[in-house]
């Protein structure tokens, strides 16, 4: 690749690193944790990440004997 070719390709990934960063800065953290109540809310990959959490735990607990 020669130098030419870099420099434009930096360039190319430049520009849409900006394209990314002006879509996600409206994605900032919320101020308060209650902003967050009911953020995923008739969500059912949310309701999956619930129950195979309580499925670890009930097992991390078997095997600890309790």
């Amino acid at each position: 690749m020669t130098l030419e070719q870099l420099e434009i390709k930096v360039h190319q990934l430049e520009q849409r690193l900006s394209d990314i960063q002006r879509v996600l800065r409206p994605l900032s953290a919320l101020p308060r944790v209650e902003d967050t109540f009911g953020m995923f809310a008739d969500d059912s990959g949310f309701e999956e990440v619930l129950k195979l959490g309580r499925e670890y735990r009930e097992q991390a607990n078997e095997e600890r004997g309790e």
